[in-house]
């Protein structure tokens, strides 16, 4: 078997099959095997997870060491996407590079006050992991979607996305529209659930843009129970979202 490789275009492929991406917190993971377990059985259930930044760091440490021998194990044509969010700065950036996820995404524009966004879309290039900043404005997307020197993120979240609703990310998008643009992922997060997902997917579906919906809702049973790393648990959660989920088609 052939050492593991990150590669973007893969990271794409799973994400657009998954459609969700589910967001694990301080609720979901309180140790590291809780971060191996939940990681492994998303993945089971055919969606991508990822894990926030503001759960302990040594947690995050400790269970990648164990999620990056996993992934070395599968096929390649069913990709384990290790995947981490809530970044918020080059440091974090630099961390989550070297833990060796395979997807970064951020609230916002990750460089702030030390650099241009463009720098984090570029340091992601150089190590082929898929970048995902988030945008709120207009000026925002701009930025990261009309860019002379390629260096345009591999998908655009909108943060938070509750506020804005599916009719505001409608209009957000409608100055956009252009084929040059047709298929690019969007990804709405906060206030997306197995209610509001659907109408999500059809604004953003609507502008010629591929939905990615972020969301926390597969582990709300987890959640409510309680029982952070338990497998069952967990699998019943993901059974219970798949089954009240009905994407737009």
């Amino acid at each position: 078997m052939t050492a593991y490789q990150k590669n973007r275009n893969k990271v794409r492929e799973a994400l657009l099959k998954s459609g969700v991406v589910v967001v694990m917190n301080k609720k979901h993971i309180t140790n590291p095997e809780h971060l191996v377990t939940t990681m492994k059985e998303v993945y089971k259930a055919g969606l991508v997870a990822e894990t926030t930044f503001r759960i302990d760091l040594g947690i995050l440490k400790e269970g990648m060491q164990e999620l990056v021998k996993f992934r070395e194990e599968l096929p390649a044509d069913k990709p384990f996407v290790l995947g981490c969010g809530s970044i918020i700065n080059p440091q974090e950036l630099e961390e989550a590079i070297e833990m060796g996820f395979d997807m970064i995404v951020a609230p916002g524009n990750v460089m702030g006050g030390h650099g241009e966004g463009k720098e984090f879309i570029q340091r992601t290039r150089e190590a082929d992991i898929f970048s995902a900043p988030a945008i709120f404005t207009p000026s925002e997307l701009q930025y990261f979607i009309e860019r002379p020197d390629g260096l345009e993120p591999d998908a655009i979240k909108v943060f938070p996305a509750g506020v804005l609703g599916h009719g505001g990310i409608k209009s957000l998008l409608a100055p956009y529209v252009r084929e040059r643009h047709e298929g690019r992922i969007i990804m709405p997060t906060g206030g997306v659930n197995f209610e509001t997902g659907p109408k999500f997917q059809e604004a953003i579906s609507g502008a010629g843009y591929a939905p990615v919906l972020g969301m926390s809702a597969p582990l709300d049973y987890v959640e409510k129970q309680g029982k952070p790393g338990d497998m069952e648990t967990i699998r019943e959660s993901l059974r219970i979202f798949k089954e009240k989920y009905s994407p737009y088609r």
